[in-house]
């Protein structure tokens, strides 16, 4: 496969998982309250939320197993990518396996606790959900960790594609069970037995794109997860921060000033968040597309954050001049006039979101090279403690943009120093990098960029 055919598919991939995500947010809910009562999504979403973010952990193995695995495979060593490979796969199942358990055995001793007895919910049928749950759980991990064979064959566009084919098949899926039954376990055991087939299903096509990679001896796992455990604890950390910058606050303004006012603030932060799709955009193709590169290396890493950057700026700036236009209309039509938009707090969140999206470059040179460890732990960190001041200042009687305001601290803590620690490791100084920035160079740069996507040379 060629490299702008690659990068064609990937941006083409990209571009339809963030509508997959959108199908499935919207789409399911919906579903959910046209065939059970409140009570009965309300327990399911208590109960799914936690294997939601376990199974995130097979992501973390994937995303650092790849990285090494693809740079291997690159220089030729195809004996420490297939190491690489197996060492990530060995990890995530048996962590996976055990947070499973760990999960499904706990739930049979909370579900009752969360439970009225004598209500809509059987307790049994609750405890059964979790139970499956816990197959989804490994399920999903699986098929998250066959995204390294598919990165060692330069076709990871194509593990995207199944992976978002996979979550469309599941509202599809999601409705049956729920038309048919209002029990737990037969919705769990549905999408359980989903995950199984499609995690059987990417496993057979990575072997086809990278045959390779599954043969061979089984020798030097024991140096591939020594190198790989710290990476991949990174990758994990990014969605426990992301919970605590999006659910913590939502909690905080919730408890801080009622329903009325965080119905408001949620519908804010939805408009200004949809600055998060550039953002998710733009890491993921720097993401992939950083292991392919040859040549002078460090030159077109540096030309790429400089591009983006500058990019990135202008986009944040267009989105937040568009949104605090039209952000009060938007918002109106969006929550039929019943909430309230406050253009001082969507400031403050959209300065918070340009500060997410301008770390989306230097955080993708970093983590292309397994060494965003540090970074992600001063960012979980940083947010942790604007967390912490937020409540300081609703116990204060603070209004609600001097609420949020500590978000913007806590972006800052993983633009700072992931810039600076992609800055060092691209042998660059900052008034270097800021003079590339803004330099005429970086028009044709984009102009470039464009071309490729439009398909011409």
């Amino acid at each position: 496969m060629s490299d702008r055919r690659r990068i064609l598919r990937g941006v083409a991939a990209n571009l339809a998982s963030i509508a997959t995500r959108i199908a499935v947010q919207f789409a399911t809910l919906p579903i959910f309250f046209a065939a059970w009562d409140a009570e009965r999504i309300g327990t399911w979403l208590i109960i799914f939320s936690v294997p939601a973010y376990i199974a995130l952990v097979g992501n973390a193995f994937a995303g650092a197993g790849g990285t090494a695995a693809l740079a291997a495979a690159r220089e030729g060593a195809m004996e420490r990518a297939r190491s690489d490979f197996r060492a990530s796969w060995t990890i995530s199942a048996g962590s996976t396996a055990v947070l499973a358990l760990l999960f499904a055995g706990s739930a049979m001793f909370l579900v009752p606790s969360l439970l009225d007895r004598g209500g809509a919910v059987d307790i049994m049928d609750a405890a059964q959900a979790a139970a499956w749950l816990a197959l989804y759980i490994f399920a999903t991990s699986q098929m998250a960790v066959f995204d390294i064979p598919f990165r060692v064959a330069g076709r990871y566009p194509d593990h995207i594609f199944l992976y978002n084919a996979a979550s469309l098949i599941e509202i599809v899926v999601i409705a049956a069970a729920v038309t048919f039954s209002e029990s737990l376990a037969v919705l769990a055991m549905a999408l359980a037995l989903t995950r199984c087939v499609a995690a059987a299903v990417i496993f057979l096509a990575a072997r086809k794109a990278a045959p390779e990679i599954f043969a061979g001896d089984r020798e030097g796992q024991g140096q591939s997860m020594a190198s790989l455990w710290r990476p991949s604890l990174a990758f994990m950390l990014v969605p426990l921060v992301f919970g605590l910058n999006l659910q913590g606050y939502l909690l905080l303004v919730g408890a801080a000033f009622g329903a009325v006012m965080l119905a408001s603030f949620v519908a804010t932060r939805t408009l200004t968040r949809l600055l998060d799709l550039f953002t998710n955009l733009t890491y993921a193709m720097q993401f992939y597309e950083s292991g392919y590169l040859e040549g002078e290396k460090r030159e077109i890493q540096r030309r790429m954050l400089a591009t983006m950057t500058l990019v990135t700026l202008a986009v944040c700036l267009g989105f937040s001049l568009v949104l605090l236009a039209a952000g009060a209309w938007l918002q109106g039509l969006y929550t039929l006039g019943q909430t309230y938009f406050d253009p001082v707090t969507a400031v403050i969140l959209l300065f918070a979101a340009s500060l997410r999206s301008l770390s989306a470059a230097p955080v993708a040179v970093l983590a292309a090279g397994n060494s965003h460890a540090r970074v992600m732990a001063i960012y979980l960190a940083g947010s942790a403690l604007a967390l912490f001041v937020a409540v300081l200042l609703s116990f204060a009687g603070a209004p609600l943009p001097l609420l949020v305001l500590p978000l913007v601290v806590a972006e800052a803590s993983q633009l700072v120093p992931a810039t600076r620690q992609a800055l060092e490791r691209l042998e660059w100084q900052l008034p270097e990098f800021l003079a590339q920035t803004f330099a005429k160079e970086r028009l044709g740069d984009i102009r470039q960029l464009l071309t490729t996507l439009r398909g011409k040379r």
